[in-house]
């Protein structure tokens, strides 16, 4: 039996006409191959897929992932390929094929189970440096970034949001090629992305030649890289480092670490830990807890603003019933390594998905981003994994403020400006709450002070890390008032001015030495602490005593 393979490289005005018998032609490949080491013999490597819509002729990279050239050559030349179909196609994304669910065996079957097949093995990720651009042929895999097998998917348009996430390991030869790309991304598909017509799709026969098989073959282009070290998910010791969102956090203990799909959106989770599955205590059926982040930058709203928008949005989905929400409040977080955070906190249960899904979310900001770190489970194991959940958000770190030398050299091979991390400042609670906002005039003048002031001196410096515990011990309580009482609002405010007075005392002294600031600085923060705020948090506290409830007030 022969097959006729016409194929034309158009930018050499060059015309090929292959007649072989494919086991010529196989018995051709495994002759060349004999005798040679594999990725010396791979640098020559071709690989040409034959559709009902043209050809694909397929240049490969082994230097760049030698592993996966080696094994998508090596399913080629087994046939693996061979009467497969592109399964999934998304115009102005990508085509994506190399499912053996989808061979066409006197018939297509098994076609909702399309896209979840692959060989019987996965392989190792290797992520570089080439653009996802028009044209790249890149692996596709789960969720775990070393599941690749056998799928890969061909890039229609540039897609550099895939960039250094999926292993670049091809690029389209020719001009028909890409002429057969836009065919086949063109074509009608189901709204599980399915070609209506799968006989258009499908690859035919995939075979393995040379550059010397090509008369007049196109030479080699340089590739587009990125202009830096790629940001790629990192898992440094324990902890995973986001140097494009300037985060680290630590998974739980046992926990999987999943990465974003091809064609993730923007909003979509940057990071999965996935929890073992867990047992109903009446039944069979399993569970897995998970913990998501989403990291956006603010733009050019403020956090209040975006967590305003935020917290609008689940107010709405409660008044349309598509969610409830048990309790809801601005919350100081403390991190493990002593810095704080001004975060929103919520828990809540979505519903209209059948049973309830119960949710924890806390949301805060540094910087130009804005996090969301998310914990659900079901609805009767959902307690167990509350201390989980706590633990993860205390380890979150800003990654450029870290004192881990493994992530601040991570950063410098990135190019990314690290600064020396805030040990002994802090928020400014209990002003924000009163003036709305870290960036108001008044909230900036305490920051001032204290910084350009108070921790000028090793005196000062000791007794701020010493004070910080004790203010944090009571300011959440008065922010939190200040949010639920308008009038009380008012009255801090009226309070904080003379203290603001007072404090701005010393920025026209002249301290000459450590005794001075002892002198100085802490008498008066110790007076104005004293007068205005332990007072007050102390009878905030028995009036909450006396009119606490059972069930957590929404306080914002």
């Amino acid at each position: 039996m022969q097959f006729e393979f016409h194929f034309q490289v158009k930018k050499h005005k060059t015309s090929l006409k292959f007649s072989i018998p494919i086991l010529i032609l196989i018995s051709l490949i495994s002759i060349s191959a004999f005798g040679n080491t594999v990725f010396a013999e791979n640098d020559d490597k071709i690989v040409i897929m034959y559709t009902n819509s043209g050809h694909l002729i397929i240049e490969l990279f082994p230097d760049d992932a030698p592993n996966t050239v080696e094994n998508f050559l090596n399913l080629t030349e087994s046939g693996f390929y061979d009467n497969l179909v592109f399964h999934r196609i998304i115009k102005d994304f990508m085509i994506q094929g190399g499912d053996p669910l989808t061979k066409f065996e006197g018939g297509f079957t098994n076609i909702p189970q399309w896209g979840t097949g692959g060989a019987d093995y996965d392989i190792l990720a290797e992520f570089n440096s080439i653009k996802h651009n028009r044209g790249i042929v890149s692996m596709a895999r789960g969720a775990d970034i070393d599941s690749a097998s056998s799928q890969f998917f061909i890039v229609h348009k540039d897609s550099n949001h895939l960039d250094g996430k999926y292993t670049v390991f091809g690029k389209l030869l020719t001009e028909e090629s890409y002429d057969t790309l836009d065919k086949i991304a063109n074509l009608q598909t189901t709204s599980k992305n399915i070609p209506n017509d799968l006989s258009a799709s499908q690859i035919i026969k995939a075979a393995v030649i040379t550059r010397a098989d090509i008369e007049n073959p196109p030479s080699i282009e340089e590739l587009d890289r990125l202009d830096v070290t790629y940001s790629s998910p990192t898992m440094i010791s324990d902890r995973y480092v986001n140097t494009e969102y300037d985060f680290s956090i630590i998974p739980p203990k046992g926990w999987t670490v999943l990465y974003p799909e091809p064609g993730s959106k923007p909003n979509d989770p940057i990071i999965t830990f996935l929890g073992q599955k867990e047992q109903l205590l009446q039944g069979i059926d399993e569970f897995a807890p998970y913990i998501y982040i989403n990291a956006n930058e603010l733009g050019d709203k403020t956090f209040q603003e975006n967590l305003d928008s935020r917290i609008t949005q689940y107010h709405n989905m409660e008044q349309t019933k598509a969610l409830l929400i048990e309790s809801e409040k601005m919350h100081n977080l403390i991190t493990e390594t002593g810095r704080s955070y001004g975060a929103y906190f919520l828990e809540a249960k979505q519903l209209g998905m059948g049973l309830p899904v119960p949710f924890a979310q806390i949301i805060l900001s540094h910087s130009n981003f804005i996090y969301g770190i998310t914990y659900s489970h079901h609805e009767e194991l959902f307690q167990n994994n509350m201390a989980v959940f706590d633990s993860v958000i205390k380890s979150f770190d800003i990654a450029s403020e870290t004192t881990e030398p493994d992530i601040r050299g991570l950063l410098e091979e990135a190019e990314i400006k690290t600064t020396e991390p805030e040990t002994t400042g802090g928020g400014c609670l209990i002003a924000t709450a009163a003036f709305g906002s870290e960036l108001a005039s008044q909230v900036q003048q305490l920051r001032e002070l204290r910084d350009n002031t108070v921790l000028q001196t090793e005196s000062g410096t000791s007794f701020m890390a010493g004070f910080n515990q004790f203010y944090y011990s009571f300011s959440p309580i008065i922010a939190d008032y200040e949010r639920e009482n308008p009038a009380f609002k008012e009255v801090v405010k009226l309070t904080l001015t003379p203290l603001l007075t007072l404090l701005s005392l010393l920025q026209h002294v002249d301290i000459d030495s450590e005794s001075e600031m002892l002198v100085y600085g802490i008498g008066i923060i110790l007076l104005n602490i004293g007068m205005y705020f332990v007072a007050p948090a102390v009878l905030i506290m028995k009036v909450r005593s006396l009119t606490s409830y059972n069930k957590i007030p929404k306080t914002i």
